[in-house]
């Protein structure tokens, strides 16, 4: 693989990253013979290092880029996979967060940096879902795409949703729940481990359909081929604000006689490897209760 001259660096603002821990990242990057660049909106967070870096003008210079660098945590890197959607740009985090499934070096292993600039790294495609709000009338009222998940739940006060569930125009049951999350295999160690699901190894093409605390003993998380199209509908809100939430970031209200479609999308997250043991690895070392 080719060396990597060119990286875009996208900080989570909200963190109180060190600032001599990014100076000296730069600077490796820099002797390492990459050039690094910055959109206009991490300008003022990252001004200290100014000459250290080059802002990018016009999004279209985006597609010279041939990574990007993330600093902060598993959040972070699914905001940037939002604020990157469509431009095929691989994606490294480095960790300032907590668990940190997705990000992939620790700041505490910046030697690692030296593989991604000499190429040494795979690129691992994950897969993405597309959620459609639809009203009763049949007009799309919110689209989304996402990396983790699309959760639908009820507002600040607790109440049982009603709702059914189709795969593929062909019903799956009838869910009396609190909600029910969508994940991709991506998604499915955050919301949905918490809620009892399964974990699916990242690579693989499915759906995991995920009820929070059903009040039916045979409501149980189910994994659908990739390829499914997943319908909630008839809704029964039982006087309660039912939201849909998509990657923790938009929300959109669901109201009696929507309809909620979620399929897989087109579009892709690329992240970078560099480590040895892959997922299974960071598994082991990040649900460990050691």
């Amino acid at each position: 693989m080719n060396r990597t001259e060119t990286i875009v660096l996208i900080p989570n603002t909200s963190k109180k990253i060190p600032h001599d821990r990014i100076i000296a990242l730069l600077n490796r990057l820099r002797d390492g013979g990459c050039r690094v660049y910055t959109m206009p909106e991490f300008v003022d967070y990252l001004s200290f290092a100014a000459d250290l870096i080059t802002v990018i003008d016009d999004r279209a210079e985006l597609s010279g880029m041939q990574a990007a660098l993330v600093l902060g945590g598993d959040g972070s890197i699914i905001e940037a996979s939002h604020m990157l959607l469509g431009e095929n740009i691989p994606i490294i985090g480095m960790n300032f967060g907590h668990v940190g499934f997705l990000a992939e070096i620790e700041m505490s292993e910046m030697d690692l940096i030296d593989r991604l600039l000499e190429g040494d790294y795979e690129i691992d495609e994950r897969m993405m879902l597309d959620a459609a709000v639809t009203d009763a009338g049949g007009r799309v009222r919110g689209s989304f795409t996402v990396l983790n998940d699309v959760v639908l739940t009820n507002g600040p006060v607790a109440r049982l949703i009603k709702f059914d569930v189709y795969c593929d125009d062909c019903k799956v049951e009838t869910c009396r729940a609190d909600g029910i999350i969508a994940s991709t295999p991506t998604g499915s160690t955050a919301y949905s481990l918490s809620a009892g699901g399964p974990v699916l190894y990242p690579l693989l093409e499915g759906i995991c359909l995920t009820p929070i605390c059903p009040h039916t003993l045979n409501s149980r998380p189910i994994i659908f081929h990739g390829g499914s199209v997943i319908r909630l509908t008839d809704f029964a809100n039982n006087n309660a604000s039912v939201y849909l939430n998509a990657d923790g970031r938009d929300d959109i209200r669901i109201n009696e006689g929507d309809t909620v479609d979620i399929r897989r999308s087109s579009y892709r997250t690329r992240l970078i490897r560099i480590k040895k043991g892959g997922f299974i690895g960071a598994l082991n070392t990040k649900l460990s209760d050691k």
